[in-house]
């Protein structure tokens, strides 16, 4: 009986009701829930709770930009119940130590004096002209010296440098997409979820890169990057079939 019983937890697949929660004062809304066996995920509520279709052994992936990657295997006791409950831990960044020459009093006041602060020079804090603007790429430095002046406007139009220079701007744009999607989806996502080759992995990202539709979607919510991945993993695969 318990054998039977076993065998069919191990063959069904069940609606998980699921809470991330945190010792610490951080955000638990948001979070991404990734089923990394069947390419399916979720976002938690504002109380971190969330709902994922599960079967006993499949991996979860919980992930945020301030909270530690965690990865997980569903179980038979949370198949049994049904529920599950997951502890995150805040994303620290290491800050540079600080060396003080008297120890502190606990008066924020006095101490804000004891902590020598030294105001870094900058176009903004000697007040220069312009000195808000958003800073330019090389590339977009380039591109506004090669269109600007009648004369550079002309030469650099026919030697094709002008249009160069905006191909060049135009990847720098994809890479800062493709650095982000890196940091919400591990390499083991493109491993174990869309099965592709360990070494391929970077071509394949580069093929998406290729369709006209990658700024667009990279822009979206996770889900809908998420299919976007899937569509284009089978056209990868087709393709180094061919």
């Amino acid at each position: 009986m318990a054998i039977l019983l076993y065998g069919n937890i191990y063959s069904q697949r069940l609606n998980l009701e699921g809470k991330v929660g945190t010792t610490e004062d951080i955000d638990v809304e948001g979070i991404n829930v990734f089923n990394l066996s069947t390419s399916k995920g979720t976002v938690t509520n504002l109380l971190g709770e969330f709902q994922i279709v599960v079967g006993l052994n499949d991996t979860l992936s919980i992930s945020a930009i301030h909270i530690k990657e965690t990865t997980l295997v569903i179980g038979a006791e949370q198949m049994k119940n049904k529920k599950i409950v997951i502890n995150l831990s805040e994303k620290m960044n290491q800050l540079s130590t600080v060396t003080l020459r008297r120890g502190l009093t606990g008066n924020i006041e006095s101490d804000a004096n004891i902590i020598p602060t030294v105001q870094p020079i900058t176009a903004t804090s000697m007040r220069l002209p312009n000195a808000d603007l958003p800073k330019l790429s090389q590339s977009q430095r380039q591109l506004y010296t090669a269109t600007t002046g009648p004369v550079d406007v002309l030469v650099n139009a026919l030697s094709g440098r002008t249009k160069m220079l905006k191909k060049q701007i135009e990847l720098e744009k994809i890479a800062v997409l493709t650095l982000a999607l890196l940091d919400k989806f591990p390499e083991t996502y493109f491993t174990d979820a869309l099965k592709i080759e360990k070494l391929e992995v970077y071509s394949f990202i580069f093929f998406c890169e290729d369709d006209p539709n990658y700024q667009n979607v990279m822009k979206q919510n996770s889900m809908a990057i998420i299919e976007f991945l899937e569509r284009k993993s089978v056209e990868y695969k087709l393709q180094l079939e061919n």
